[in-house]
């Protein structure tokens, strides 16, 4: 799908292989269609739980942590991993991700990401990402 990125038209398929090649997240789907709008980059990425694991280990001794603390690690760790990806967006853009679900038959974090221009504004992405958000799994 094509998105008009302030005086460009961007395809989303490049920006979901750079993802890809760059970083250790997976696309399992592009959504940008899903956003209903022409100006709005998003996917639905997944990140290995076992990358997430080895930081955490550095840490925290995974046996004495209780499921609903790890289970936050991992979302947090998640998101921030997936903001990183910012560098790799277009110049002028903003970005948003939410992790959402460990899905712990695939052993995969799930995250929700979006970008823009910065003319359309953080509280206006902030909804579109709410929105993926609802019309996920």
């Amino acid at each position: 799908m094509y998105i008009i990125f302030d005086e460009q038209i961007i395809d989303s398929e490049e920006i979901k292989n750079l993802i890809e090649e760059k970083s250790n997240f997976k696309v399992e789907k592009d959504m940008c269609k899903a956003t209903k709008r022409e100006d709005v980059l998003a996917y639905l990425l997944t990140l290995d739980v076992d990358l997430i694991k080895k930081e955490i280990e550095e840490e925290y001794d995974l046996s004495n942590m209780e499921m609903d603390d790890l289970f936050e690690e991992y979302m947090q760790i998640a998101e921030e991993k997936a903001m990183e990806l910012e560098e790799l967006m277009p110049m002028y853009s903003i970005m948003e991700a939410r992790s959402y679900k460990w899905d712990m038959s695939e052993n995969k974090i799930k995250t929700v990401m979006a970008v823009t221009h910065t003319d359309l504004g953080t509280l206006k992405l902030s909804d579109v990402v709410k929105r993926l958000l609802s019309e996920t799994d």
